[in-house]
């Protein structure tokens, strides 16, 4: 039962929410839009892809300029009405691009427009990676992008940017060339290189600590037809598919290919299911080199549609949209992966499935993403280039741990659940020195960690140097603490 005051102050927020939307709605241009409860548009506007991430806001409003943004965030910070800025919806954490108060769409900033001259594309902040691919499609040209194409740009890129290319460019923010950014005053203002650089340092990783980001412009690469593929395997070749990802890890030099190995189970009719290994595996070139992928391929598939050379926006896939699954995310990152490690995992996921299907278990999966040892020190990338990563050498590889569930009541279970598996894995890994550094679990990987207490010292591992660098920016620019009013990993 809420308390007196509970109720008291959830009246008042409610209150001001509410005025603070008849501001926007009475300030903002005509070209911008206002949505309210109960309306199609309100509905649509706050989807996520997964059920569990949305929440109900007092109004959703659909900024049409870089102005309008400016006046919602006077509004918001002068009312002090919470409020959150959605991309693309993909986080699985309930108030990062969700609210109860004031919920920006950003689906007028849908665009993506290359300069081929120049070698750069320009992206608006509310664009899923799908459109940049598909408008990309066929020009020669490419960027650094997300490798699920249903995620949006703004926070994959705000978070630092894991990429199919990330072997031979490094992450998506060490391909950024520019950000226009409104910023918490509600001016908007260009952070480069050369103009802002303290800024643009700070945004490279830095999530929405620093205002709203209406585009981000890319350096364009050269983009050919490619090689690729999703292979799955029985449950019984599992230690045959992890010795192959690590002879991968280890003998590969061609910074054209990638791996990610998934170890999943599927819960069927009640029985939790032995994981089973898949692999995604993929060549950026239309000639794929003798060999390449052997280890995997000398392994029965049970399921294969490995082809080429097609396309990459073939090789993307479609917009997943809107998931029918509740669900959370969580990570881990380590130094390279050895086979009794990866066991190690599959063993730890075997144990949950079998406690998490009678709460309604879908789907549970853990993401393996190894990269080459200098994938993070490509070109002009350097420790002082961005404030994710907190280290580029040595190497830090990514794992994402996913849960699907159906059943409503069963949130704080899930959300329970997946922390304690990550714990589990990091001891494991961290009897193997595979965690770096070893205090608190190591460092996290923020697009996919879990929110809340498990999840909090998430930004204590960007180091003293780098955090502290990213307060001065922010107390600079924020003395209001505007952006303390969205949720999302605060520093």
């Amino acid at each position: 039962m809420k308390s007196l005051g509970l109720v008291l102050f959830l009246v008042a927020a409610a209150h001001a929410s509410s005025d603070a939307c008849a501001a926007i709605a009475a300030s903002i241009s005509t070209a911008g839009n206002v949505y309210w409860p109960n309306s199609t548009a309100y509905t649509l506007a706050i989807e996520h892809w997964l059920l569990s991430s949305i929440q109900e806001p007092q109004c959703v409003v659909e900024p049409s300029s870089a102005q309008d943004i400016g006046i919602i965030l006077n509004t918001v910070g002068t009312t002090r009405t919470s409020f959150a800025v959605k991309g693309g919806g993909h986080t699985s954490n309930q108030g990062f691009s969700s609210t109860t108060g004031v919920h920006i769409s950003l689906a007028q900033f849908n665009y993506t427009t290359l300069d081929a001259a120049a070698e750069k594309v320009a992206i608006g902040g509310g664009t899923k990676w799908i459109d940049v691919y598909t408008t990309l499609d066929g020009t020669g040209f490419n960027v650094v992008g997300g490798r699920n194409p249903s995620v949006g740009v703004a926070g994959f890129t705000l978070g630092g940017g894991y990429s199919w290319k990330s072997n031979a460019y490094g992450l998506a923010i060490d391909n950024l060339l520019q950000v226009n950014i409104v910023l918490p005053n509600g001016t908007s203002t260009i952070a480069s290189a050369s103009k802002s650089p303290d800024l643009f340092f700070a945004l490279k990783g830095g999530f929405n600590n620093f205002g709203v980001v209406t585009e981000f412009t890319f350096r364009a690469v050269p983009q050919d037809l490619v090689w690729g593929g999703h292979l799955s395997y029985a449950a019984a070749d599992l230690a045959a598919v992890n010795a192959a990802v690590v002879a991968f890890e280890q003998n590969n030099t061609d910074t054209h290919a990638a791996v990610v190995h998934g170890i999943t189970s599927l819960p069927t009719n009640g029985t939790s299911g032995a994981p089973f290994p898949a692999v995604q595996l993929f060549y950026d070139g239309p000639d794929l080199p003798e060999g390449m992928f052997a280890d995997f391929f000398a392994i029965p598939a049970v399921s294969s549609d490995w082809s080429g050379p097609i396309t990459f926006l073939t090789w993307s896939g479609a917009d997943g949209g809107v998931s029918d699954l509740r669900g959370v995310f969580h990570a881990f990152s380590t130094l390279p992966h050895t086979p009794e490690f990866l066991q190690d995992v599959a063993d730890e996921l075997s144990a949950f499935a079998a406690e998490l299907t009678p709460k309604s278990a879908a789907y549970l999966s853990i993401a393996i993403e190894p990269f080459m040892t200098n994938a993070l020190s490509n070109g002009n990338a350097t420790s002082a280039s961005s404030a994710y990563p907190p280290v580029r050498s040595p190497v830090l590889l990514p794992s994402n741990i996913f849960f699907g569930y159906t059943n409503a009541t069963e949130d704080d279970a899930f959300h329970d659940a997946i922390a304690r598996l990550q714990a589990n894995i990091v001891a494991k890994a961290t009897a193997q020195g595979l965690i770096y550094p070893d205090a608190k679990g190591g460092s996290i990987y923020p697009n996919y960690a879990l929110a809340g207490a498990d999840g909090a010292h998430v930004v204590e591992f960007y180091g003293a140097a780098h955090l502290g660098e990213m307060r001065r920016v922010r107390e600079q620019i924020d003395p209001r603490g505007v952006m303390t009013l969205a949720g999302g990993w605060k520093v």
